[in-house]
């Protein structure tokens, strides 16, 4: 489909390219994952530990503070970004110890420290 839009170089050589750039680069080979999409990871040098944008974190935490019943989905429809976007940022907030959560997935509720 790519391919028919004119939105592809060379058909079958991205996959390559990025394995070659990343070992030229001395980084860590990629990862790709094929769950309900498919995902590449590039792993940069010293950014070993998740980083959460300040912007949406806020988002977040606003909204939660608004709301600690609000879902993962709410959240994501709310701040306009991905369902998996906003798992990736509670993720990182709950490492860093600024939200925690109460109860169960159903019926629980957020609490910001």
């Amino acid at each position: 489909m790519l391919k028919s839009a004119d939105l592809v170089e060379k058909v079958g050589s991205g996959v390559e390219r990025i394995r070659k750039a990343m070992k030229e680069a001395s980084l860590p080979p990629p990862e790709f994952l094929f769950t309900e999409f498919f995902t590449v990871v590039l792993k940069r040098p010293g950014k070993s530990k998740m980083i959460t944008s300040e912007k949406t974190s806020e988002k977040i935490l606003a909204l939660i503070t608004e709301n600690p019943k609000i879902s993962a989905k709410e959240l994501a429809i709310r701040i306009g970004i991905s369902s998996r976007a906003i798992e990736l940022q509670i993720a990182a907030l709950r490492k860093q110890n600024k939200i925690h959560r109460i109860g169960p997935d159903k019926g629980g509720q957020w609490e910001v420290k």
